[in-house]
């Protein structure tokens, strides 16, 4: 037995590297999704899987290093092979595999921080097995330690980097000044001035993947102070709306009313279909009194696949899908995919349109339609309660405009992404003009071109053949965007203001998990003509499309509305968010409210 001694240090020293890897990977919040190694999204998944595969590179490292006695620069050099070997084997190769994309999807440089995160447990295992079973001297136990504190003193700093704003790194219109009203929110996407001057804006308490925090409300007082005036919501919120003393919310899977007076709430309508990739999203009151909410499709193109297990839903809530708006009869097309609900990496599912991943579809079968419904914008009586949909086929309706003069509503419309069984590549995004009964393509169209048009194929995808058999005519956008520009709220500029338009947040791309493009996708601010759909940036950063944790100006502009009066715009920045091959990983507390205003 004590033949094999070293076989079994070897594997001690890999689990306390494995400590340091995971310390560098939940500081930049990669390490839940490493969890759909095992079973699921998820911290404690993703450190166990961690712990698993550094005894099992310790294990290896040992059986090949032996008893040999290293010299410091051998250790060394020999810790960081054995880092960036798993490192390769994992976010470059097996990682995009079984989230349905080609090996080294995301390339090398998104992954960055995962090489620090696997150098370190490399460093940390050579190291330390080197004094254990090389008898090397005590120095390379305290270098070890070292390297321990040091990955342990980066994560705090990674979870809470500072941001600057810096205005000068804003490129403006000419005669137009921006200033900083308030920062340090977390997650904010929603703001509503009143006409006494204060701010409301809603903390979203929800990212993308397995980090959640508070989802509230915040009022911002003239005087530049901030408090918190309810809280307790279902994160996502995603929009809210203020008519007199009552504040509207849309927060997941439910619309509600808060009283600001006396601090009561009701929900006003439960149930709504957002356990998926898309919740409920923002509201407006429509000129017939009516409040309007969009509502966003469980899926990226209407089948669940394994990219809704890196959203970290689909092994939450396995019998969720999207929900049809109207009586379609189905074409029984299914996709087989790998199952990354179970522990056999081997397992997999067919699933059809509509249904819950898994269970598969026949042809001619039919799905009936409910409200409520997916891909919609629902329409919500204020007088007797009742919902309805108003128009439907929309992938993701994230933000609501009305024009007052005329009572148009308008709409942003997200596009698909590059993932999941039936990846689209190169997919507009779309303004679009609302229209009572119009339907506008999902999730076989974008915008009015049939995904089979060769334009859309993917490499990441099985294919885009019709999910539905006979669709409704499908109603064209009024302005198509570039791939992932991601078009989140929008406002109508009123008379007052100098400049003209629907002004629109550009949010930015999110690759690699959406789409490898060639440049990013800047954020800032676009307006577009109502009349002929073309579209100009109106502001945005002068260098980097998007600032982040460090640099000044816009990191990811998410909406934006006029004061009351129409005098200045109001901007807000939901903060850093990056992205890599394995999660997203949004910063707490670096949102920012801007104001920008028009010279005299």
């Amino acid at each position: 037995m004590k033949r094999y001694f070293y076989l079994l240090q070897g594997v001690m020293a890999g689990l306390i590297g494995a400590l340091a890897g995971s310390l560098i990977l939940w500081g930049a919040w990669l390490l839940p999704s490493l969890g759909l190694l095992l079973t699921k999204t998820g911290l404690f998944q993703g450190f166990a899987v961690l712990l698993v595969l550094g005894a099992l590179g310790g294990l290896l490292y040992a059986a090949v290093i032996g008893r040999r006695r290293l010299r410091l620069y051998a250790a060394v050099l020999a810790g960081a092979i054995l880092g960036v070997l798993l490192w390769a084997a994992g976010p470059l190769l097996l990682i995009p595999v079984l989230l349905g994309m080609p090996p080294l999807a995301a390339g090398p440089l998104d992954n960055w921080m995962p090489l620090v995160a696997f150098v370190f447990y490399g460093l940390i295992t050579a190291l330390l097995h080197s004094r254990l079973s090389g008898g090397q001297p005590a120095e390379r136990t305290y270098y070890a330690a070292g390297l321990l504190l040091a990955a342990a003193l980066l994560t705090p700093v990674l979870l809470r980097a500072a941001v600057s704003t810096a205005p000068e790194a804003l490129e403006l219109p000419p005669g137009y000044r921006a200033e900083v009203v308030a920062k340090g929110l977390t997650y904010p996407t929603s703001l509503a001035p009143a006409p006494s001057g204060e701010i409301y804006i809603a903390e979203s308490g929800f990212v993308y993947g397995a980090k959640e925090t508070e989802a509230r409300v915040l009022r911002i007082s003239p005087d530049g102070s901030v408090e918190e005036v309810a809280a307790g919501f279902n994160g996502p919120l995603n929009g809210i709306a203020l008519r007199g003393e009552e504040l509207y919310l849309s927060h997941r899977g439910k619309i509600s009313v808060f009283d600001l007076k006396k601090g009561d709430r009701e929900d006003l309508v439960s149930g709504l279909p957002s356990l998926g990739d898309h919740q409920n999203n923002d509201l407006l009151f429509g000129p017939d009194g009516a409040l309007y909410f969009g509502q966003g499709t469980a899926t990226n193109a209407g089948v669940v696949g394994p990219d809704n297990f890196l959203y970290a839903w689909a092994d939450r809530h396995p019998r969720f899908h999207d929900f049809p708006s109207r009586n379609f009869s189905l074409t029984g097309e299914n996709y087989e995919a790998l199952d990354l609900g179970t522990s056999e990496p081997a397992d997999k599912r067919s699933t059809g349109a509509f249904a819950p991943f898994g269970v598969k579809r026949s042809k001619g079968e039919k799905v009936p339609a409910r409200v409520p419904a997916s891909g919609v914008i629902h329409r919500l009586d204020l007088k007797n309660k009742k919902l309805s949909v108003f128009a439907d086929g929309l992938r993701n309706p994230y933000g609501l405009a009305l024009e007052e003069s005329s009572g148009k509503m308008y709409a942003t419309n997200l596009g698909y992404d590059d993932r999941g069984v039936r990846a689209v590549k190169r997919s507009p995004d779309w303004i679009v003009k609302l229209k009572k009964g119009a339907w506008y393509g999902w999730p076989d169209f974008a915008g009015d071109l049939p995904l089979t048009e060769p334009i859309f194929a993917s490499e990441r995808g099985l294919n885009r053949r019709p999910l539905i058999a006979d669709p409704p005519p499908v109603e064209p956008p009024l302005a198509t965007l570039p791939p992932h520009y991601s078009p989140m709220k929008l406002a109508c500029a009123p008379e007052q203001f100098p400049a003209k338009g629907l002004f629109v947040a550009v949010f930015g791309d999110a690759q690699p998990l959406t789409e490898n493009l060639k440049e990013l996708v800047p954020t800032g601010v676009i307006t577009i003509d109502p009349q002929t759909g073309k579209y100009s940036w109106f502001i945005k950063n002068k260098d980097k499309p998007r600032a982040g944790r460090s640099g000044g100006g816009f990191k990811r502009i998410v909406d934006l509305k006029f004061a009351p009066g129409g005098g200045s715009l109001y901007v807000l920045d939901f903060g850093v968010v990056e992205f890599t091959g394995m999660a997203p990983n949004a910063i707490p507390k670096s949102g920012v409210l801007w104001k920008i205003t028009p010279g005299k």
